[in-house]
């Protein structure tokens, strides 16, 4: 399931797109941060209720990938989140919440 948001704030747009997939009891987590020409900073967090699984953070211009893999539980639910700043404007993505088969 992969989610994608685009929002306009003043003159440009804002995207990011995030899924989380699981492949046995390993956790798949990825987020695309994309605005042309301004700065990303964003970190990436799994959640699991209250506890935070593991996180991953990056920087760049104009387009940020975060991928990263995690070992999970089977009939757990998780909760993949993002969030950061770009150009110093703070942002935050919509949650996906998966249970692991």
């Amino acid at each position: 399931m992969a989610m994608s948001i685009t929002t306009n704030a003043t003159s440009r747009a804002k995207q990011v797109t995030s899924s989380l997939t699981f492949s046995s009891t390993t956790a798949n987590c990825k987020s695309t941060i994309v605005d042309s020409g301004q700065r990303i900073d964003a970190t990436m967090e799994l959640w699991c209720g209250r506890t935070l699984v593991d996180s991953w953070s990056g920087t760049a211009t104009s387009l940020l990938t975060l991928s990263g893999t995690c070992i999970v539980e089977s009939g757990h639910t998780y909760t993949l989140m993002v969030s950061g700043t770009i150009d110093g404007v703070p942002f935050t993505g919509t949650p996906i919440s998966k249970t692991c088969p």
